[in-house]
């Protein structure tokens, strides 16, 4: 079995796993499986597009409902996440998306 197909695994069961626990409001365990995932992607090249509005990109907690705030921002065409954890905010735009609707 390829090592890249393993990690990848891994990486997805490591997320599984930090999810229960950010629900189980263990936010400890949580962050270390976050942060076991990010470790074994940077190790491996792999990509965590996929999982990436998922955590806090500065303190790796897992996002839950009491974690993270997320706003809409018409005006400027994107998504604010807001981690109540630590403050860091991420902002992602939502022009594509947006976009693939209105064509349907």
């Amino acid at each position: 079995m390829n090592e890249k197909k393993i990690a990848k695994e891994r990486i997805k069961k490591l997320f599984d796993l930090s999810r229960e626990e950010a629900l189980k409001e263990n936010w400890g365990k949580s962050r270390k499986y976050v942060t076991l995932a990010r470790r074994i992607a940077m190790k491996f090249n792999i990509s965590l597009r996929k999982y990436k509005r998922r955590f806090c990109k500065k303190c790796n907690i897992y996002f839950t409902s009491k974690t993270v705030r997320i706003r809409y921002q018409k005006k400027d065409m994107r998504v604010t996440y807001t981690c109540l954890m630590c403050g860091n905010v991420q902002r992602y735009p939502y022009v594509k998306e947006k976009l693939k609707k209105g064509k349907k």
